[in-house]
Formats: C-alpha cells, sequence, structure tokens
C-alpha cells in the first residue's frame, strides 16, 4: 500500500472517531440555531450604510 493512501486512511479514520464523541444535546442545539443570523464584520455593516 502506498505511504499516502495509509495517510489519507489514518486522518479519515481519526476524523470518524472525533466526530462520534458530539452528544446528541449539542447536535440539537445546533439544529435550533439560525443558520442566517450570521456575525457581521465591520466591512459589512459599511456596505449596508452606504446603501441606506
Amino acid at each position: 500500500m502506498k505511504k499516502g493512501r495509509h495517510r489519507r486512511y489514518e486522518e479519515a479514520r481519526a476524523l470518524k472517531q472525533t466526530v462520534h464523541n458530539d452528544d446528541i444535546e449539542s447536535l440539537f442545539d445546533r439544529l435550533d440555531d439560525d443558520p442566517f443570523d450570521l456575525p457581521v464584520t465591520d466591512e459589512a455593516a459599511l456596505v449596508s450604510e452606504d446603501d441606506d
């Protein structure tokens, strides 16, 4: 087996293990968050002021 493929396999395996460590309550909390309620940067605030 090639070293690159083995490394990618190990990285994917580690990622899968970390994903399953989330508890169900934190997953539901993420669903309750409004996906369109994004933080506004200073630059974005300047653009919206120009539109008025």
